[in-house]
């Protein structure tokens, strides 16, 4: 009998993340792919197709039967959609599904970064802004699956929309989208969020200013948590947390600002030690929990 391992995929508004992780938690392949999400209904489970057992999907993912919670921004073409059992049907293969913020902080939690935290709020930064909650070891998914649903309050300016249409959603301006738009506004281009971070951390005006707008947002949405849950652990992961650091000590002072100081003393906000992996390595994660033996 052969090696047995898992498989874990996180389906992005943008990339398709899979990797395939050992029983022991080792990563020993990864790979990133288009999601094609904004294609058609049926694009993302090709995308999908071929190799799943673990899949972290966004949106909220009904805990009991796998499938997605009415609709969400990032996945235009889905609603209601029965996400686990499309998958097992199409691959003939259990298949466990969570959402994609909520792996990212198993992993994190259990492998990671946020190893040892009683609480840990996992946020993830893309195309969106996701937040997953571990607290003592297990994922806190709510009522119906709908917890951590951070990027979607009512903390930004209005002055940009956002498709999931709550009035103010901050995640228009706390994303890659919202820093990227701000840059433009301010003038910068290329404006793509690893160009506006790099030039930032040379000093430029513009870009400054832009990653303060999107780390002073954030930085509200943070301390909105921080507040909430009282974490000791906050994990940065996803897409933008690769981009350097110049903008991790704006984010903390912006924190302290917004936060009760009670709660920020023995805060730690660290970096995602698995970065944009978390969420495909979390699948595993789950995939092993769920099937493993």
């Amino acid at each position: 009998m052969g090696e047995r391992f898992a498989i874990g995929l996180d389906l992005g508004g943008t990339e398709l993340k899979a990797v395939r992780l050992s029983r022991a938690g080792q990563v020993e392949r990864f790979l990133a792919r288009p999601s094609g999400v904004r294609e058609t209904w049926e694009t993302p489970l090709a995308s999908l197709a071929g190799c799943a057992m673990g899949c972290g999907c966004p949106g909220v993912i009904r805990p009991e039967d796998g499938s997605l919670v009415d609709r969400t921004a990032h996945l235009p073409h889905w609603k209601g959609t029965p996400v686990r059992d499309e998958l097992a049907r199409r691959l003939a293969l259990p298949v466990a599904v969570d959402n994609d913020a909520n792996l990212a902080a198993l992993a994190e939690h259990r492998l990671g970064a946020a190893r040892g935290a009683r609480v840990c709020v996992a946020i993830t930064l893309g195309t969106g802004v996701g937040c997953g909650i571990v607290i003592e070891g297990r994922i806190f998914r709510g009522a119906w699956g709908g917890a951590g649903e951070l990027g979607h309050v009512p903390l930004g300016s209005g002055h940009s929309g956002c498709a999931c249409g709550v009035a103010g959603c901050a995640e228009a301006e706390a994303s890659a989208a919202g820093l990227t738009q701000s840059a433009r506004a301010l003038g910068l281009e290329p404006a793509e969020a690893g160009t506006v971070f790099a030039r930032a951390a040379t000093g430029h005006r513009g870009a400054m200013e832009a990653v303060e707008r999107f780390t002073e947002r954030l930085g509200a949405l943070v301390a909105t948590a921080v507040d909430l849950l009282n974490p000791d652990m906050v994990v940065l992961g996803g897409g933008l947390a690769r981009s350097g650091d110049v903008w991790i000590e704006l984010l903390r002072r912006a924190v302290a600002r917004h936060a009760l100081p009670s709660h920020v003393g023995a805060l730690e906000i660290e970096l995602a030690a698995f970065g944009e992996r978390a969420g495909a390595v979390g699948a595993g994660l789950l995939a092993w929990d769920r099937f493993g033996g």
